[in-house]
């Protein structure tokens, strides 16, 4: 039986994590609104993969380690360096499907929708700096980061960028 936890009673220090994920998911919101590319409605941030069943925008956690991004080195630290995660920025789409009569979807219909896909893969990669809570910080600790694109499954696509940032 689960047990029920009142989070307001949980010491601030142990929130950096959740604060960290959910500054991102606010960033992503922030960073789209300012292209303005609609986003989908569904947003969220989560622990480990989320299930890919609607369109929708979700930060999910992979890794922490110890150390600077750019820095996993299996090497052994102090405790008291940087924090840094490893989290996945994913924007989840519908695409066109083979329709009831069997049908394929037309070339122009996949183009369109492969046009969104190219629209979030570029605003991730461009305003990938913006999501270093570190940016204003002198010298700042950077970020890491790539994007793919999933093959079309279930009736979505999902762009995915991978970022590895120092958590503040």
């Amino acid at each position: 039986m689960s047990r029920v936890v009142d989070k307001n009673l949980v010491n601030a220090d142990a929130k950096h994590l959740s604060d960290f994920m959910q500054a991102l998911l606010d960033k992503v919101v922030e960073v789209f609104a300012e292209y303005t590319m609609p986003l989908p409605l569904r947003q969220y941030w989560t622990m480990g993969s989320p299930a890919v069943d609607c369109e929708q925008v979700v930060v999910s956690f992979v890794q922490m380690f110890l150390g600077v991004p750019g820095n996993q080195e299996a090497l052994p630290w102090k405790g008291s360096i940087p924090r840094t995660a490893t989290v996945n920025i994913s924007i989840s789409r519908a695409v066109p499907t083979v329709g009831q009569n069997g049908r394929p979807p037309s070339s122009e219909s996949i183009e369109g929708y492969a046009e969104l896909v190219a629209y979030d893969s570029w605003i991730l990669m461009d305003s990938i700096a913006r999501f270093d809570p570190w940016e204003n910080a002198v010298p700042g600790f950077g970020v890491v980061g790539t994007l793919e694109v999933s093959e079309p499954e279930g009736g979505f696509q999902t762009t995915v960028m991978t970022l590895t940032a120092a958590v503040p």
